[in-house]
C-alpha cells in the first residue's frame, strides 16, 4: 500500500464518506466525496494514489488512480484511462481488479 502511515485515518473517514458528484469524462471519472463531521482530519499529502491502478472490463489498458485531500479530508478521487474512451462503460458497477506494484 502506498499510504500505509494515513490507512487508519483514510479508512475511518472512507466509513463515514458519501458521494456527492460523479462524472464519467470519457477518459477516466470525477468522484467528489464528502466526509461526515466529527471525522478527525488527516495529516497527508495533498496527493495520494498515484502508484494505484486497475485492470478494468471494458478497458484494454485499464486506469490508474488519484485520491485528493482538502484540508486534511478525502475529496476528490480521479480515475483515468490509460489509453481508450470510458463514454460507454458504467463505472458505477463495472468490474475491475486491483494491480499491486512492485514497490507497494
Amino acid at each position: 500500500m502506498e499510504t500505509p502511515l494515513f490507512a487508519d485515518g483514510l479508512e475511518a473517514q472512507y466509513t463515514g464518506a458519501s458521494v456527492v458528484k460523479r462524472e464519467n469524462s470519457g477518459g477516466g471519472f470525477f468522484t467528489t466525496i464528502s466526509v461526515a463531521a466529527g471525522i478527525s482530519r488527516v495529516s497527508s499529502p495533498r496527493i495520494l494514489g498515484q502508484k494505484t491502478s486497475a485492470d478494468i472490463e471494458g478497458l484494454q489498458y485499464g486506469m490508474g488512480f488519484v485520491l485528493f485531500m482538502k484540508d486534511g479530508y478525502l475529496n476528490l478521487l480521479e480515475g483515468y484511462a490509460i489509453a481508450g474512451n470510458t463514454t460507454a462503460l458504467d463505472l458505477t458497477s463495472v468490474k475491475f481488479t486491483l494491480i499491486h506494484s512492485a514497490d507497494g
